[in-house]
């Protein structure tokens, strides 16, 4: 594999007046709702603008009607606009199923699922296409209707089709259909699956003592004992497994005769319902901010203590919530304001354990903790909808990592290691965005700027790739070696290496009176100079550099004084063009540029020659 040129393509800036299909993303994830509204409707109805851009402005319509203001009709008209517009018929249909699954128009998906099916000629969307109509066929099957057994079996074996075993929402699916069809070793396998667990390992390690493969086994058995099923929802539940939790205690007829007071049947009612009055209320806050709600007078402290309050209830324990929730319940949880937004971030641990990190000669003892199946991720992650998430917190010491916002970027980097319609995509649209970095660049010192992120990627990706092919005995070895080295290097850059930083900053004086922009600061530089790959935590700086929180502010800051050192070295930087802006340029660094860099503006790094340990 080679790497992706340098070398930038020069075109005419887009006309004066337009907007980019970028330009309105940015104004969207930056929480600009209604003003991305119109930008995507006028690039929509724009006849001379390219299918892609267009049917792309339609898809985000549609995901605004739909997770914005909750308007299916309108959602599915932008989807069949988008479908008339012809391009990316994959990620079109898939949303049309979404769409009809989530509003509860199960019979529609599923009539309309074999269409959607034959558009699509790629793995990923055709999986991503069934995952929504195996969750059709497995809503309409917890009705208990006639057609329950015929819903459950189809279910299950539109499940064996999925191709892309180790994709997080497929394992999840298979594993409640493979659960309502007591069928053990399939709910096994998936389970494993949406963890990535090897094959002799049965659960996460926060989760081991469990004893997972027993309780799957007792607890699906014919002549399963009411005990062994209520051990089975429990583990479901303390893994976070919400929805199939309850719907296995449906199906088996929990809790069974005499057990309605047995104290793990009061806990699993009590965290259902709280969770489903906490999703309902995080929902309604997160709409009326995307509509311009004041953000400063609104708070999710109260429907946060409420659940609490339930949940703590429902143990007949006192003390310290946040040592009676993990102990019950698996759950860790932080409340209060993300980049200015009332926020929640709660989620159930599957890693737990005591860790220390040393940069530059200062030490700090944490806690790391790993959590996943999130009850709420914070209104940002809620707006962008998957394409981004946070990634996880400190405080007290524990370094806390949310795995959602991890498991889909090694699968998605690993198909543009061949020749995959992704990386088409990717390299086709080079020129254009390339071209629109510069035109942003004459506008402003700093940007965001997708042509560049385009290129950091994919010479981070033949990079990896180029590692695991040079260790691996097999084919098959190379994609299992990628996907570890991928998200191992992820995970250390952007929380043991970010998160890191700012528990070192804490020990040393800096958390509770120096500006948080500043804090995010010094984490990204540690990120850039003691990583493996620093293309990687490059590449996470470029996203709404525009922005005024805290994360946005740091890495304008960072792009800034990387632009200042170029255009200070540029007899250094191999293939530097100075007709071009200097972060046009970023991907001609090399490593150890981008490494040298980082550390000679890191105030911590200068204190210490440079040395990382």
């Amino acid at each position: 594999m080679k790497l992706l040129s340098g070398a930038l393509a020069i075109a005419l800036a887009a006309p004066a007046g337009a907007i980019t299909l970028g330009e309105a993303q940015s104004l969207y994830d930056r929480n600009q709702v209604a003003d991305a509204e119109k930008a995507f409707a006028s690039i929509a109805a724009d006849g001379a603008a390219d299918a892609d851009d267009r049917s792309s402005a339609e898809r985000q319509l549609a995901r605004i009607a739909w997770l914005i203001d909750g308007k299916s009709d309108l959602a599915l008209r932008h989807l069949e606009a988008a479908r008339g517009i012809g391009a990316k018929p994959c990620d079109t249909g898939a949303m049309i199923a979404r769409v009809l699954d989530e509003a509860g128009r199960e019979h529609q998906a599923l009539d309309r699922g074999p269409e959607l099916l034959a558009s699509c000629n790629e793995d990923r969307g055709r999986d991503e296409i069934r995952t929504h109509l195996i969750h059709a066929h497995l809503d309409l099957a917890a009705r208990n209707g006639p057609d329950r057994t015929r819903l459950l079996r189809e279910a299950a074996a539109e499940g064996d089709n999925i191709v892309d075993r180790a994709d997080v929402e497929g394992a999840r699916i298979r594993l409640q259909a493979a659960i309502l069809t007591a069928d053990a070793e399939a709910a096994l396998r998936a389970w494993r699956d949406f963890f990535w667990l090897e094959e002799d390992v049965d659960a996460p390690q926060a989760l081991l003592a469990e004893a997972a493969a027993a309780r799957f086994r007792k607890g699906l058995a014919l002549n399963a004992s009411t005990a062994d099923r209520l051990q089975l929802a429990e583990l479901l539940m303390r893994a976070g497994f919400a929805e199939e939790s309850e719907r296995y205690a449906a199906a088996f007829g929990l809790p069974g005769g005499g057990a309605s007071n047995d104290p793990v049947w009061r806990k699993l009612q009590s965290y259902w319902d709280a969770r489903r009055k906490l999703e309902a209320e995080v929902l309604r806050m997160n709409r009326a901010l995307a509509r311009g709600a004041n953000k400063d007078s609104l708070s999710l402290d109260e429907p946060a203590k409420a659940a609490m309050g339930a949940l703590m209830a429902a143990t007949g324990e006192a003390g310290d919530p946040r040592v009676v929730l993990l102990k019950h319940y698996g759950i860790v949880g932080s409340v209060g304001k993300t980049s200015g937004y009332p926020s929640i971030h709660m989620g159930h641990v599957i890693e737990d354990h005591a860790d220390r990190v040393t940069q530059y000669g200062k030490s700090a003892d944490i806690h790391f903790q790993a959590i996943d199946n999130m009850v709420a991720n914070g209104f940002e992650s809620w707006l962008w909808d998957g394409s981004a998430m946070v990634g996880g917190w400190t405080g007290d010491g524990v370094i806390v990592h949310v795995r959602p916002g991890y498991v889909g970027s090694p699968m998605r980097a690993f198909r543009l290691t061949y020749d995959s319609p992704e990386r088409r995509e990717l390299l086709a649209r080079q020129a254009k965005r390339s071209t629109e970095d510069i035109a942003k660049l004459k506008g402003r010192p700093v940007a965001t700027l997708e042509g560049l992120n385009d290129r950091l990627q994919l010479q981070v990706v033949d990079q990896i790739w180029a590692g695991a092919r040079s260790r691996a005995t097999s084919e098959a070895d190379v994609k299992r070696l990628f996907l570890a080295e991928y998200s191992k290097a992820n995970l250390n850059q952007s929380i043991r290496v970010h998160e890191g930083r700012h528990a070192i900053d804490n020990t040393l004086g800096m958390g509770d009176n120096v500006d948080q922009a500043v804090l995010e600061y010094d984490a990204k530089l540690s990120e850039l100079a003691l990583t493996a790959y620093p293309r990687m935590a490059l590449r996470n700086l470029n996203r709404s550099l525009e922005g005024d929180g805290p994360h946005d502010r740091a890495g304008a800051r960072i792009f800034a004084d990387f632009a200042k050192w170029m255009n200070a070295h540029k007899d250094e930087i191999v293939g530097f063009d100075p007709q071009v802006a200097a972060l046009a340029q970023l991907d001609k660094l090399t490593d150890g540029q981008i490494r040298e860099i980082a550390r000679g503006l890191d105030p911590l790094a200068r204190t210490s020659g440079g040395n990382p340990s």
